[in-house]
Formats: structure tokens, sequence, C-alpha cells
């Protein structure tokens, strides 16, 4: 194992053993940035906002540490560069080109950015317009059978499995299975304001299922590496 992947292990594989108490609060993009002293328009004086072409909408942020990392990614901007750039670190040691014939790593790259992005921003359904229900409860104990709670809204599954599809094997990126949507889900769901899958094939447009035939093998084995990076739970 290089040391590369040792360090992106170190920082992923974190699986809760017991419950925890936390609590989260709605932000809007302009909260996000301005307590952080961000910037989205390109000011030299500040460190830009790391998934600001992805977060435009109001984000479910947890507002406690996590007890197994010691201090909170959620919603943290330093964490998503960081976690960012071990990916790209161990994604240069492999040729795109030989893993594929139709994705480069530009593909991969956008797909896990992406990812990461609607892992550490939550979209919340609070103050959202473009969605309903949940209020964010005090004191929500977070468990292995209840990952989120009511007030935020579930990822899509295909931007996990976008990943999967578009990056290089050796990188061991993996998902939850289709039918455990603790966190994921096909349907009312956050696409990061991109069309899902489900509604382009309502329209008659093409997409991509979420999970390919032949990539089922591979899902098989539990979550690891960079999906780890953000604790995707596995019971």
């Amino acid at each position: 194992m290089s040391s590369v992947q040792l360090s992106l292990l170190v920082l992923c594989f974190v699986v809760p053993s017991s419950a925890y108490m936390t609590n989260y609060a709605c932000n809007t993009t302009q909260q996000l940035i301005e307590g952080q002293g961000l910037t989205n328009t390109g000011d030299p004086a500040k460190v830009e906002f790391f998934c600001k072409d992805f977060v435009q909408y109001t984000a479910a942020c947890d507002l406690d540490n996590d007890p197994q990392l010691g201090f909170n990614p959620s919603c943290n901007n330093t964490f998503a560069i960081q976690v960012f750039s071990n990916f790209q670190r161990a994604l240069s040691v492999y040729s795109c080109g030989e893993y594929s014939r139709i994705w480069t790593c530009d593909h991969c790259t956008a797909a896990y950015k992406r990812w990461l992005c609607a892992a550490l921003y939550r979209r919340c359904k609070n103050n959202d317009t473009t969605v309903t229900g949940g209020e964010c409860e005090t004191g929500f104990v977070r468990t292995n059978e209840r990952a989120l709670p009511d007030c935020v809204m579930a990822t899509c599954s295909d931007v996990c499995y976008d990943v999967v599809r578009k990056c290089p094997v050796h990188l061991e990126f993996r998902c939850p299975p289709v039918d455990d949507q603790r966190e994921y889900n096909e349907t009312n769901c956050n696409n990061l304001e991109r069309e899902s899958p489900t509604s382009a094939r309502r329209a008659g447009t093409s997409a991509a299922s979420p999970l390919l035939p032949s990539l089922q093998g591979a899902m098989a084995g539990g979550v690891a590496l960079a999906s780890l990076l953000l604790r995707t739970r596995r019971a």
C-alpha cells in the first residue's frame, strides 16, 4: 500500500461503533461563505469556497464534533480541500486511459468533487423553496439505523455511483447498495441542481443506471477508501 493510500485510509476508516447525539443548523450559501471568511468571487485576499460550483442551496451543517474524528468535518471548507488534495495524489498514481476509453481523469475528478461536496454539504429541507418537510430536531441521535435527521435531504445514489463509473477501479471507491437508503436515495434526493436520472428517464433522455451490473461484485465488499472519507455508513 502506498503512503498516499495509507494517508487516505487514516482519514476515512471511521465507522461509528455507538450512537451519539448531535445538532444541525441550516445555512444559506452566503452564510457558509461569510462564516468561514471565504470568497466565491475570486477575492485574492480570501480562500475560495471549494464547493461554490455545486452548493447553491441551503446546507444542513452538523454543529458538533464527530467523536470518532475529533473535529467537525461538516460544511468544513478546509477539510474539503485537504480530502480533495489527497484524492488527487491518489489518482495521480494511475493512468485513467488504461482504465477506460470513455472516462478521463478529468471526468473522475469532477465526479469525485461533486460527491465530496454533497457529502460535506448536505441539503437542508428547511428554508428551501424547492423541497418540503423536515424540522431539525434538537439532540438528534445518530445511529447505524438512522443516519440523518428529518431536516436533511438524502443524496442521490447516482452522485456516488458516478464516481464508481468514472474513476479507476484501483481507487476502490465504493457506494452502499442501492437499497440502503439511510443516506442515499433515488427520488426526492439532492442531485446538486442536476437533473436526476429518474427525471431524465421520464423525459425520454438517456441516463446511466446508478449501478452497473459489471460493478455489482466490486460494490459488495463494503465501503472503502475515498467513499469513507466522510463515513458512508454501513451496518
